[in-house]
């Protein structure tokens, strides 16, 4: 699912204030969803810090709440499960 500008599509780090996005894209896969493909509105790919929790609105709507992989997607987090030290792990 592509998500445009239209959608007014934000993005939120952890417990930093939500910033626009141009666009962005979910892919779902088998078993898991992907948050991929983050674009900025400067045009350049936001850069999402591994491991923390990322939460994408279109408009006052929660669309995906994940963690960031190192491959700058985000895995849905109903596909991560808390470590005995509190991070978050691909099952």
């Amino acid at each position: 699912m592509d998500i445009g500008n239209e959608r007014e599509p934000r993005v939120q780090i952890e417990d930093s204030e939500p910033f626009p996005i141009r666009s962005a894209r979910v892919d779902h896969e088998m078993e898991r969803a992907y948050l991929r493909g983050l674009t900025g509105v400067d045009g350049e790919p936001v850069v999402l810090p591994v491991g923390a929790r990322v939460t994408l609105y279109t408009g006052p709507s929660v669309v995906f709440v994940g963690i960031a992989q190192a491959d700058m997607s985000v895995l849905d987090m109903l596909s991560c499960g808390p470590e005995d030290d509190g991070e978050y792990v691909d099952f």
